[in-house]
């Protein structure tokens, strides 16, 4: 019979001979019933290092294994946007990091209507779609931002940044938005000061259809077409 192998996150972790196994872990552990059983626990720091540890059955401890360093992929995938409402915010963040997102940024928009973040929560929200997706890396989550600041922190804001913009007359391509930031607006729109900004720093807008998306559902549609971008 083989070893039941069950993966958690703990950013920063440092490998030692001994692990102690946490309380939500150990509820984990329980509720999917592999608490009474001997398995291999993987824990992943979020940065590639995945270190193996034997724990035996009924028990909250085990002994280390082994330890593994992955490779990041040199295919970024990111986006900035406006932090939607509700649980829409971790929904984002739960299907985005599923999709391969490496770098989650919010900004703050004249016609945003949320502009707070709980950034632990929602980097647990993320370990737990990692976990479940079976990746090594946790993505970053920054922000809030002004657009002003998002934009000048680019050295050429014209290569690095692609606007989802329904006016724009260019479409979308999934092979040209390799390692650029898609930079998602607001549902209220953006003010007639902000588009001005966006066109004297020269980020180009593409197109993506008629129909208006809601921010989580163009963070998502963003993160589709990363996923086939940076398909080898």
């Amino acid at each position: 019979m083989s070893t039941e192998e069950i993966v958690f996150f703990r950013p920063g972790f440092l490998p030692s001979a001994e692990l102690k196994l946490e309380g939500e872990e150990i509820s984990h552990l329980k509720a999917f019933r592999v608490y009474s059983e001997e398995k291999a626990v993987i824990i992943k720091d979020g940065s590639g290092t995945n270190s193996y540890y034997s724990v035996p059955a009924s028990s909250k401890s085990g002994s280390f294994l082994k330890s593994e360093k992955k490779e990041k992929p040199k295919q970024a995938s990111c986006i900035a946007t406006a932090i939607p409402k509700g649980n829409r915010l971790e929904w984002l963040i739960q299907k985005g990091t599923e999709l391969g997102i490496t770098k989650f940024i919010f900004l703050v928009f004249a016609h945003s209507d949320r502009k707070d973040l709980n950034p632990e929560r929602l980097l647990k929200v993320a370990a737990e779609a990692c976990a479940q997706s079976n990746q090594d890396f946790l993505p970053e989550i920054l922000g809030p931002f002004s657009l002003q600041k998002f934009v000048e922190s680019y050295s050429d804001p014209k290569d690095e940044l692609l606007l989802l913009d329904p006016r724009s007359e260019t479409k979308i391509d999934p092979n040209s938005i390799r390692n650029k930031t898609i930079l998602i607006g607001p549902e209220g729109g953006f003010r007639s000061e902000e588009l001005d900004f966006l066109r004297k720093s020269s980020v180009p807008g593409v197109n993506v259809g008629e129909s208006i998306l809601r921010i989580e559902t163009a963070g998502i549609f963003a993160a589709s077409l990363f996923r086939i971008g940076n398909w080898d």
